[in-house]
């Protein structure tokens, strides 16, 4: 029979062991939503914006028609506005290279989204 000094020992080892495991959990836990909030702000940091002002119609000056590409790597939002005297249309598409057709102006503000980040241009 074990005598009292060695259960005392097993108990206060068995109290570490769950104290431990207890902790590694928390630390599991707190390390996954680091990590979540870290490829969050990845994907902020390679955010590049780019777009292209110009007049959508020979008898519309003032270039108030636009398109705006939001970039993220190869993939991305493109919202354009085309303005003509009598309304406003607003067009907002997801871009996937290589399966979304644009136009001119939205391939331009693509390309300068992915060229310069953060310009906006006239032709």
């Amino acid at each position: 029979m074990p005598d009292i000094l060695t259960l005392i020992i097993l108990g206060i080892l068995s109290l570490l062991i769950v104290t431990l495991f207890i902790m590694i959990l928390v630390l599991r836990n707190n390390m996954k939503r680091l990590e979540e909030r870290q490829k969050s702000e990845l994907i902020l940091s390679t955010l590049s914006i780019g777009g292209i002002r110009y007049d959508a119609f020979q008898d519309v000056s003032g270039k108030l028609s636009f398109s705006l590409a939001f970039m993220a790597g190869e993939k991305g939002i493109i919202l354009t506005s085309i303005h003509t005297r009598e309304q406003s249309y607003l067009y907002l598409k997801p871009y996937d290279k290589d399966k979304t057709s644009l136009t001119e102006e939205e391939k331009k503000a693509v390309e300068i989204a992915l060229k310069d980040g953060y310009t906006i241009k006239d032709t």
